[in-house]
Order: structure tokens, then C-alpha cells, then sequence
């Protein structure tokens, strides 16, 4: 019995034609720069013409802030999905570091880094990038607050320690672009992250002592 092939939707071929589209962009910020992401190359390397491009996202510029959403999405899947598989503790404290090292420390976390500055110079795309930019900051906060329930609600300064986090990890994921990281980096790297879980820890543990004392 012959099997009957299913065709696909007109919607599932435009959403496959898009997710190459990204995909291709993200690919290349990530070896080409901004300078290097043309709408011709990002074509070429998705394999469509450059009227599809034209149909799906407009501009250069829309295609490259749908880019920005796109990477933001799978780095804060990444962390969420993480977490959510661990038991609540100590153990989760410090799996949040190591989990947003590895975001941050990603290569894809480069295409982030080419379009925020080059934003800052370029007012077109900064009215498309910017928004992006907000809309993955305010996230975080609700984010950690479901991931650490009892954490934020004990410890009132938990959203200044959440935005000491995303400002060294965003800082370290910029060095490791810019210049790369050798044996020796990589230590100090390690060290670093082992400070980081440290100074959480006995900031929460330092709040859970006041809470106790407190109640007494």
C-alpha cells in the first residue's frame, strides 16, 4: 500500500521559510558581523530569494530585530527549562549562575552584542532593536520571581541581586566576544563564577538569619 505524502500548509511553509531566514541571520552576526549580514547573505545562506525575505520581514531592519526576539526567546528558554528541572535549594542557586554563563557565553550571545551597539549608532535600526531590548529586560525580573518564589519573597534587595547577575554575566559575555579567552582566562572565568555563587549564597542565607531572628 502506497503512502500518501502530506502537503504541507501555506502556513507551515512560510514558517519554515522564516525560521531559515533567522537562523541564516543569526548565523551570520555571529561570523560575519553586522557589516557582513546583508540581506543578500542571509539569502544565500537560507537558500530563498531575496523577494521571500522581502515578503516575510519588509527591511533589513525588521528581519534583524524578528533575529534579535528570536535568539532572546531560546536563551531564556535555555535558562527556564534548566532551572525548572532542578528541586528548589542551594542546588538551583548555583545551577542559575552556571546556566546564565552559558547563555551569555554562547556564540549566538555575539549576534546580541552586534546589534546592540550597532543600534546605538544607527537610529533605524535602534527604533526596531530597542524595543526587543525592553521587552526581554522586563521578563527577567517576573521570570526570577516564579523560578525562586520563596528567595524573592524573603529577600528584599532579590531584584538588585537579579540585575547584578544579568550586568556581570551581559560584561563577561562581552569580554569572551570581543577578545576571545584563553587557558588562563578560562581559570579566572571559573574563579569568578565560584565567587558569584558564593556571595549569593550567604546574601540569602544572611536574609533567611534576619527572618529567623525576626520571628523570635
Amino acid at each position: 500500500m502506497a503512502l500518501t505524502k502530506t502537503r504541507r500548509t501555506q502556513a507551515e511553509r512560510s514558517a519554515e521559510t522564516r525560521g531559515r531566514l533567522l537562523q541564516a541571520t543569526l548565523d551570520s552576526l555571529v561570523e560575519a558581523g553586522l557589516a557582513g549580514t546583508t540581506t543578500l547573505a542571509v539569502c544565500h545562506r537560507a537558500g530563498v530569494s531575496h523577494g521571500s525575505l522581502l515578503h516575510h520581514y519588509g527591511t533589513r531592519e525588521r528581519m534583524l530585530a524578528a533575529a534579535l526576539a528570536e535568539v532572546y526567546d531560546r536563551l531564556r528558554t535555555r535558562v527556564v527549562e534548566g532551572l525548572e528541572a532542578l528541586p528548589p535549594g542551594e542546588a538551583r542557586l548555583d545551577a542559575l549562575v552556571d546556566l546564565m554563563w552559558n547563555v551569555f557565553g554562547a556564540p549566538e550571545f555575539k549576534a546580541v552584542l552586534e546589534l546592540w551597539l550597532a543600534s546605538a549608532n544607527q537610529p533605524e535600526l535602534g527604533w526596531q532593536v530597542r524595543p526587543e531590548v525592553a521587552f526581554f529586560d522586563a521578563a527577567i525580573q517576573p521570570t526570577a520571581d516564579r523560578l525562586f518564589p520563596g528567595v524573592a519573597e524573603r529577600v528584599p534587595e532579590f531584584p538588585v541581586y537579579v540585575s547584578l547577575l544579568f550586568q556581570l554575566m551581559q560584561g563577561m559575555g562581552l569580554a569572551r566576544a570581543a577578545l576571545g579567552e584563553d587557558e588562563e582566562a578560562r581559570a579566572n572565568r571559573r574563579r569568578v563564577l565560584d565567587l558569584i555563587k558564593s556571595l549569593l549564597r550567604n546574601a540569602f542565607a544572611e536574609a533567611d538569619a534576619r527572618a529567623e531572628a525576626s520571628d523570635a
